[in-house]
């Protein structure tokens, strides 16, 4: 990750730790007896936060780990987590490194086949991943990757491999 610094999520789970680091108690021996203290509210707060620590939603390459993908996409419908408050594809983040084609598609995904012919019109990679940036910005697209795939396409735990892997980044 680049821009750290600018990954909503990120920031988000850091002032969580920050949080939790300021109000548990410092010495292990006195942990259980204030957690003991402690209202539900905070304890289920505290043990989601604890478990976000093991979900793994980075989808590896040909899914050597097939359970831990389709897990997390069906912890995020439980949660009813919507990808477009953490994440929108820019030049940096997503465009720069993805091929002519992947762009094309994403913008026609994202805004039809018009606004796909004016990234298709220039001739450098540039020009395109600029164009794509403004047309997609706002639109609430995401790139497969950052998806949370639905229920009856994460039963393989691969989702989307085949569209994937038909498309180099350059």
């Amino acid at each position: 990750m680049k821009d750290a610094e600018n990954c909503k999520g990120l920031s988000a789970f850091n002032d969580l730790l920050d949080h939790y680091g300021d109000i548990l108690p410092g010495n292990p021996d006195d942990l259980f007896d204030w957690l003991r203290e402690q209202p539900q509210d905070m304890l289920l707060s505290l043990l989601a936060f604890a478990a976000a620590h093991s979900v793994n939603a980075v989808e590896p390459k040909f899914c050597q780990r097939k359970g831990d993908v389709a897990q997390a996409d069906q912890l995020a419908r439980a949660l009813d987590v919507d990808m477009t408050d953490w994440f929108e594809p820019t030049a940096d983040n997503y465009f720069n490194h993805v091929n002519r084609t992947t762009i094309e598609l994403a913008v026609a995904e994202a805004k039809g086949k018009e606004a796909e012919l004016s990234v298709r019109a220039v001739k450098k990679k540039g020009e395109a991943v600029l164009i794509a940036e403004r047309l997609v910005s706002g639109s609430g697209w995401l790139p497969g990757p950052v998806r949370i795939a639905e229920e009856a396409a994460t039963e393989t735990g691969c989702a989307g491999d085949e569209a994937e892997f038909s498309q180099a980044a350059e």
